[in-house]
């Protein structure tokens, strides 16, 4: 073709080899217009320059070998008939076009060998679809896909598995605070979020779906094992270190693999296998939503049921479990190679889009002459005004975009801020507990309920009306519905803070009393204060300087007046007067009204019986459950002694027994106090036990209050959320693949996609905000959402809808 232009400028003499160029011209410019329309219609965008239209033309040489031929025999023609009409000049420059000759007969040999070369690795590369494609029944499912859809099943298992007890983990087991487990928490999501967008390109430019999958699957697997490793118990700041390395590289591997299994699978259908290819992505959709269900019912149960390592859960075995399902499908897909459709990577669509983009605004910034009433239309130089017009559209689309990050923040911290909140709620239910990371649960059980209702029964009945009929109206409703759900997720933190234990005012700590005596005390310093027997009181007294006490005894075998001074350090604590013979002795221990991250109930002893507990004896009280014995050992004791007290201990939430002890073995046979303990409490246990005057006296005390509000009140707000989340999420999905031109469909979904990873970034910034209660965050998500609904209103109010084809054929 460069030989036909070169000569036809060189032979203007000759009318037969001008009528020969002209025609050749014009039979590649129709061809070019012809491949451009046919790349349209598939939605691949070929960048086509007006100084070089060839580079369209070489991308298809290989494919018209005939055309080819031809034009190679023109050129001979055209070589043989050059010669008779030489001029006089040219005969001067003889040698030199016979150099030039050469050069060109070298130039077309080298071309050839590296068509033949490309031809070669075309068919190399298609090989292992037709093999796969020898012997398919039409009227089949794809053997790839059933490996495929394993494998899928198998990954979501993983990745919901992780995701719904992610919170908890890092909270209870790497002891951050709560502000710093939600950051993490959805830090790693935007890692997630963002890295289909070059896991899509890479896989579309270079490696291809296939390798892409392979390559990020080890990456994944590697994160999974990483992380099963840091949860076995060890030093904190190694456990942190290994299970934050482990969670940073799954993230980038379920991020990465995202995009590319959807499209492999449908890679494996024909286009005579249309409606089996929608029967496969229903079937694929259905392993996402079971491998949800079960890994989130699971994991839960797992880590906290079973208990290893000594611990009071097992972290490591629920990742152990979801990281063998996972390797276990990764080896199914490796097995199904042989079966896969293995398409080559042939250029991204979303490259094209942002590359218009940048030069558009490159050439508005540096082009100073030319002005163009969009900046889009500087890029008219190099891009077709197809594209051009197609990224106009999608740009409409992408202002309607604005809430989404805010709705996706919102959306995401169910798996973050509401467990939290549920973990300070009884799950209690006839003996058997709820998990709080267990009711994420219901927003995918009850998607399955809403979408239908909202098809069958809202829709029309709102059509009816009249009212909210627009897909932007019903968002805008959804996203309002969204904001309600953090309200009532705010006024349920407010009756959990209720309950929370009055912080003493600064400078000063809470003393609370405990009279485990018969006697009557009176105490006329540091206040003046009367505790009957087996009473207690609470006063606050200033720290770090000395205060004097003074106990008057009455009503019992002694009179002995007792006077001490403490200086306390600490912001709560626990004071016990007991009765030895006739001491009156005083102990004081720092006290504690911190619920525990783990949720678990705590039980402190405070006790004066008959037993002399001596330094070197191991002799301990017994409280029996139905699943398990708790040993309390009393605290190191500085002489042999009948009165002392224990540490906090630790235990299930569940019904118990307590035994007292009879020696370092023994214990009575009937329990003197029977007691059911509560999620979230901290209960203190007194008793007097003196065999020689026949009493015994067992009192309670409740330092910290145990989660009385259930966590199934948390049902309404994940009902209203759901709810909100079928007519925003769903209809706005919708909505972008209906508006979107039929080119960029893809490229809209991947921005979609990329909302996400900016809602979980928001929250990670909003995070920094500091509030002093819980409610008052909720409360401040559920504003922002409100007017950014309102932003959303005013857009969606003045946007034109585009009709696509068959609605223009319905309404002519």
């Amino acid at each position: 073709m460069q030989r036909l232009c070169i000569q036809s400028q060189r032979s203007i003499s000759e009318p037969e080899s001008i009528r020969r160029s002209r025609h050749l011209k014009r039979y590649y410019s129709l061809h070019i217009n012809a491949m451009c329309m046919e790349n349209f219609e598939r939605g691949k965008h070929q960048v086509i320059t007006n100084n070089s239209p060839l580079r369209v033309l070489d991308s298809y040489k290989n494919t018209s070998e005939k055309e080819e031929q031809e034009t190679e025999s023109r050129d001979e023609t055209d070589d043989v008939d050059e010669e008779p009409t030489k001029t006089d000049d040219e005969e001067k420059n003889k040698d030199t076009s016979k150099k030039q000759k050469e050069k060109k007969k070298k130039e077309k040999e080298k071309s050839k060998k590296e068509k033949e070369k490309s031809k070669k690795g075309k068919e190399k590369s298609k090989k292992g679809e037709d093999k796969s494609k020898k012997g398919q029944d039409k009227n089949k499912i794809p053997k790839g896909a059933f490996f495929i859809f394993a494998y899928e099943f198998c990954e979501r298992f993983n990745f919901y598995g992780l995701s719904a007890i992610q919170t908890m983990y890092l909270f209870r087991e790497l002891d951050f605070d709560e502000s710093t487990s939600v950051k993490i928490y959805h830090g790693i999501e935007v890692i997630a979020y963002l890295m289909p967008i070059f896991s899509a390109i890479l896989a579309d430019t270079w490696l291809g779906k296939f390798r892409a999958i392979v390559y990020l699957s080890i990456v994944y697997s590697f994160g999974n094992i990483i992380l099963a490793i840091g949860s076995i118990p060890n030093q904190l700041i190694i456990m942190r270190a290994i299970s934050l390395i482990g969670l940073f590289t799954l993230s980038v591997g379920t991020g990465g693999i995202k995009p590319c299994v959807s499209s492999f699978g449908g890679d494996q259908f024909s286009d005579e296998q249309e409606e089996m290819r929608h029967q496969f992505f229903s079937a694929f959709y259905f392993a996402i939503n079971s491998g949800s269900l079960i890994s989130t019912a699971l994991t839960p149960v797992l880590r906290q049921d079973v208990t290893c390592f000594g611990g009071t859960s097992c972290f490591p075995l629920a990742y152990l479990v979801t990281t063998s399902i996972y390797i276990i499908g990764f080896i199914l897909f490796i097995i199904g190679k042989t079966f896969y459709v293995r398409k080559p990577a042939e250029g991204s669509v979303l490259v094209s889009f942002c590359s218009c983009i940048g030069h558009a605004v490159y050439r508005r910034a540096t082009v100073k002459d030319e002005k163009r009433e969009n900046c889009l239309d500087y890029a008219d130089d190099k891009y077709e005004k197809s594209l051009i017009t197609d990224i106009k559209s999608v740009l409409r689309i992408l202002y309607m975009y604005i809430p989404l990050p805010l709705f996706w923040a919102l959306w995401e911290q169910q798996g973050s801020r509401w467990v939290l909140q549920g973990s300070k709620m009884d799950g209690e239910v006839q003996g058997h507990f709820i998990q709080p990371d267990q009711m994420i649960l219901l927003n995918p059980f009850l998607i399955l309920i809403i979408i239908p209702i909202l098809n069958w029964v809202i829709y029309p009945l709102l059509g009816k009306l009249n009212f909210f009929n627009t897909p932007l109206q019903r968002m805008t409703l959804g996203g309002i519905l969204v904001a309600c759900s953090y309200l009532i997720a705010a006024f349920i933190s407010l009756r959990i803070e209720s309950d929370a234990h009055a912080i003493p005012p600064e400078g000063e700590s809470e003393m609370v009393i405990v009279n485990n005596s018969p006697c009557t005390l009176k105490m006329d310093r540091p206040d003046k204060l009367t505790l009957e027997e087996f009473s207690t009181a609470s006063l606050n007294v200033p720290l770090k300087e000395v205060s004097k006490w003074r106990f008057v005894p009455s009503g019992c075998n002694t009179t002995i007046t007792v006077e001490k001074d403490f200086k306390l350090s600490k912001t709560f604590h626990l004071l016990m007067v007991a009765l030895d013979g006739e001491d009156l002795v005083i102990q004081v221990t720092n006290d504690s009204r911190k619920k525990l991250k783990s949720g678990n109930p705590r039980i402190r002893l405070l006790f004066s019986i008959d037993y002399k507990f001596t330094e070197d004896e191991k002799a301990f009280f017994l409280v029996q459950g139905k699943s398990s014995n708790i040993h309390i050992f009393p605290k190191k004791m500085t002489k042999s002694r009948k009165v002392g007290m224990t540490e906090y201990y630790s235990m299930k939430p569940g019904e118990y027994e307590l035994f007292l002890t009879l020696s370092e073995k023994d214990h009575e046979e009937e329990p003197i106090e029977k007691m059911k303990l509560k999620q979230g409490g901290s209960t203190v246990i007194f008793f007097y036990r003196k065999e020689s005057k026949r009493i015994s006296v067992v009192r309670r005390m409740e330092t910290v209050k145990a989660n009385s509000l259930h966590i199934l009140w948390q049902i309404p707000q994940y009902v209203v959320l759901t709810t909100g989340e079928a007519m925003f999420s769903i209809t706005g999905l919708d909505f972008s693949y209906s508006q979107a031109p039929q080119s960029l469909k893809a490229v809209i979904q991947a921005i979609w996609q990329s909302t996400t990873a900016i809602g979980n970034l928001l929250v990670v910034v909003l995070t920094e905000v500091k509030f002093k209660k819980q409610s008052h965050e909720l409360v401040m998500y559920s504003v922002l959402m409100i007017l950014s609904m309102g932003v959303f209103g005013v857009l969606a109010y003045f946007y034109k809808y585009v009709e696509n084809e068959k609605e223009k054929e319905s309404k002519s």
